[in-house]
Order: C-alpha cells, then sequence, then structure tokens
C-alpha cells in the first residue's frame, strides 16, 4: 500500500489493539488467567446440559436475585469476557448451590467435574480475581463498544482511549485495593456458609510457597534471612502487589504501547489543525511538508474556518466528518481547500475495520448449501446484506414499484436471488 501510496498512514484497528492489550494482560497475570479458565469451565458445564442449566436456574437463593445466564467468552470480542465475569458474580451463590446439588449425582463425569470446579472457585485468589476483572473489564467494556461503532475516527478514538487510561490510573492506589480486598473476603465469608455443610472447604488468602532450584539450594540458604526480609509476609501485601497492581500496571502499559503506533504524530497533527481552535504551529508544519500543501494558505483557510465557527455555530464539532457536512452546508468547502482538503483526509482515515468484518461475517448467511453453486452473477446478495440499511429504506419506500417491474419482467428467473 506504501509503494501505491507513499502518503497513505498505517492504522491498526483500534478495535484489535484493545483486544490484544487485554488478551496480554489476562494471559499474563496468573490470577486472572486462572479465573477466566474457571468462568468458561462452568459455562461449558452448566450450559452444556439441558437438566444442569434446568438444576441451576431452579436453585433458590437468599438474597432471591434474578437468574442471569451464564455467558460464554468470545475469543475476538473481550466485551463479552464483561458479560461472562458479570454473569458468574450475580450468580455466584446459584452456581455454588447447584455444584453442591450436582456433586452428588450418579453420574461419574457430572460428579467429578462438579466436585472439581468446586474446588476451583472456593479459593479466595479466584474470588479477588474476580473482583480485579470487575474492575479493569468494566472500565475497558464501554471503550470496545464504542470502537466498534461505524462513526468512529481516529482522533476520537485515542481520545477516549486516554480516558480510559485516566480511569484506570485512578483505580490503582491502596484504597481501591483495599475496596476489592474487603468485597472478597465478604464474599469468601457468604461461600463459607454456602457450603457449611458439605465436605468441601474454602480457601483462604496466602502467599504462594516457591520453591528455589536445587543449584541455587546453597545459596538460598545462605541469604535466607535476607529474602525473607524482602518477601511479602502478608497474603494481602502479595497480592496488592503481584494481583491488583501488577494487573493495572499491565493493562495500562499495553494500552498505552499500542495505541501510540505508526505515524501517530501526523494523525495528532491533522487532529490538531481540524478540530483545535488554536493549533499549534508544529502541527501546520507537520501537515504541509507531509502533504506538500501550502502552510501560509492553510493557516488562513483555518481562521477563517474558526472565524465562521465562533459566529454562526452554537454547537461545538467533535469529528473530521461534522467538519465536513459543516464546509459543505455553508459553502465553505472551495472557499477554502487547503483546510477542506486536511478535513478530508482526517475523516477517511479509518480507526476500525470492524465494518469490514461484518460484511465477511455475513457471507455465511450467503453461502449457504442452497447456494453452494452461487457465482458472481448473483453478487448483488452480498451488496445488499452489507448495504442493508440502505435495502431495507429502498424496500420499504419502493416496494409497489418493485413489485410492478418485476410483473413486467420475462425473465424472472435471475431477478429475484
Amino acid at each position: 500500500m506504501k509503494e501505491c501510496s507513499p502518503l497513505a498512514i498505517y492504522v491498526h484497528c483500534y478495535g484489535h489493539l484493545l483486544n490484544l492489550a487485554l488478551q496480554d494482560t489476562m494471559t499474563t497475570v496468573e490470577p486472572l488467567r486462572n479465573t477466566l479458565g474457571t468462568i468458561q469451565s462452568l459455562y461449558n458445564f452448566l450450559e452444556a446440559s439441558p437438566k444442569r442449566h434446568a438444576l441451576f436456574g431452579d436453585i433458590e437463593t437468599e438474597q432471591c436475585s434474578l437468574l442471569t445466564t451464564l455467558k460464554s467468552q468470545s475469543v475476538t470480542r473481550w466485551s463479552c469476557r464483561w458479560e461472562a465475569v458479570k454473569a458468574v458474580d450475580q450468580q455466584l451463590e446459584r452456581i455454588v448451590k447447584a455444584l453442591l446439588v450436582l456433586s452428588t449425582d450418579r453420574d461419574a463425569k457430572t460428579c467429578s467435574e462438579s466436585r472439581s470446579l468446586l474446588h476451583g472457585i472456593c479459593d479466595f485468589q479466584f474470588v479477588l480475581g474476580l473482583c480485579v476483572l470487575k474492575i479493569i473489564l468494566s472500565n475497558t467494556s464501554s471503550l470496545s463498544a464504542y470502537l466498534q461503532g461505524k462513526t468512529v475516527d481516529v482522533i476520537a478514538a485515542r481520545r477516549n482511549a486516554n480516558l480510559t487510561l485516566e480511569t484506570l490510573r485512578s483505580c490503582r492506589n491502596v484504597e481501591n485495593f483495599t475496596l476489592a480486598w474487603k468485597i472478597s473476603e465478604s464474599i469468601g465469608v457468604k461461600m463459607k456458609s454456602w457450603i457449611a455443610e458439605s465436605d468441601f472447604l474454602f480457601r483462604d488468602a496466602r502467599v504462594p510457597r516457591r520453591q528455589p532450584s536445587t543449584r541455587l539450594q546453597a545459596l538460598v540458604g545462605e541469604n535466607q534471612n535476607a529474602s525473607a526480609a524482602g518477601a511479602p509476609s502478608k497474603p494481602e501485601d502479595y497480592h496488592r502487589v503481584n494481583t491488583f497492581f501488577a494487573s493495572l500496571d499491565k493493562v495500562l502499559a499495553e494500552i498505552e504501547s499500542r495505541f501510540s503506533g505508526n505515524d501517530q504524530d501526523v494523525l495528532c497533527a491533522l487532529g490538531d489543525v481540524t478540530l483545535s481552535d488554536s493549533p499549534a504551529s508544529d502541527s501546520f508544519n507537520l501537515v504541509a511538508g507531509y502533504y506538500k500543501f501550502d502552510k501560509e494558505l492553510l493557516q488562513a483557510d483555518q481562521r477563517l474556518f474558526n472565524r465562521f465557527k465562533k459566529t454562526h455555530l452554537e454547537k461545538s464539532i467533535k469529528t473530521a466528518a461534522e467538519v465536513i457536512d459543516v464546509l459543505h452546508e455553508n459553502s465553505l468547502y472551495e472557499m477554502t481547500p487547503e483546510f477542506s482538503k486536511v478535513a478530508s483526509i482526517l475523516a477517511v482515515i479509518p480507526a476500525t475495520s470492524c465494518s469490514a468484518e461484518r460484511s465477511f461475517s455475513g457471507l455465511r448467511r450467503l453461502k449457504t448449501y442452497l447456494r453452494n453453486t452461487m457465482g458472481q452473477r448473483r453478487g448483488s446478495l452480498a451488496i445488499i446484506c452489507i448495504e442493508r440499511a440502505y435495502g431495507n429504506e429502498v424496500v420499504v419506500s419502493n416496494m409497489d414499484k418493485m413489485i410492478d417491474i418485476f410483473g413486467q419482467r420475462h425473465g424472472r428467473k435471475d431477478f429475484f436471488f
């Protein structure tokens, strides 16, 4: 693409960048990885059988909470993982009681799997991982949903990503950890009461033992006192550093590094010139030098457009597409040629590839068994599926006309699909 268009700017899909950042975080921090794996195993076990699903729905809880079905975790859409975590958090009492009933089932496989799952969730580390996942996924779920929209531009995506980063940074403090720790302890007390009459035990918070290698036994013996002084002695101190802070630091670092990719300086300069009331001089120099524009004309056009905004527009402009609409509606597009080109460049740079991937996903509804020999002659099916909003509008407004045209045609075989 760079060979065909040297001025093209490479922009990685922001939706995929966020997914990759979250994926690297969840696979690196062990408590989060184990918690997500247990949540998926709970869904696979309880939803795989109609009998188990019915038993899960019939369980009565002390708080009389509304029944929420468990959700599966999507590989590419991390917003689905927030729904899965939230469902387990809301139905934890019902899950424990259902597994207790299934642990006495006559079927050996059902009994074994339910006991294994109970052993996995009756652990303080699972409960704390659930609380940390709620903090991270709840603050990134809105950004994930926004980045899948159809009218997202790179500047707005970057701005909202920065807001998400600021929110996550505000969560990284001792007060929020203490609150999450107390919530985990209260959930642990409840779980102990739910399994009190069974032979299962709830494993409290603990500091994992790390066995040194054989080759380092001598060194460990010599420096045992020094190592003990540096290692956290309390479980709360250990999980504050190695679970809570480590998870937030990892997700912050991943989002920052991935969202600051190639050609970000040019994109930021385009956004500054197009959307800012007082762009920096360096932004004009960078845009004019990169796209070979006349800098003085660009500055004059930008000042003219800002004057028009202050005197004639009441609402603020937040996207490059809105700038283009204002220029066309007020006959300013030809009057400010350099500024219009900059706004047009910024407006057509895609922030995500979600819309294109929705078209790919729609192909499975077209390429069915009955259309297995379909060729390019019937390719209008794909166009109608991709542009279904426009197609629905045409069908609703011109249905009578379409029926008349169909009735007048003789070769009706190829007219419909």
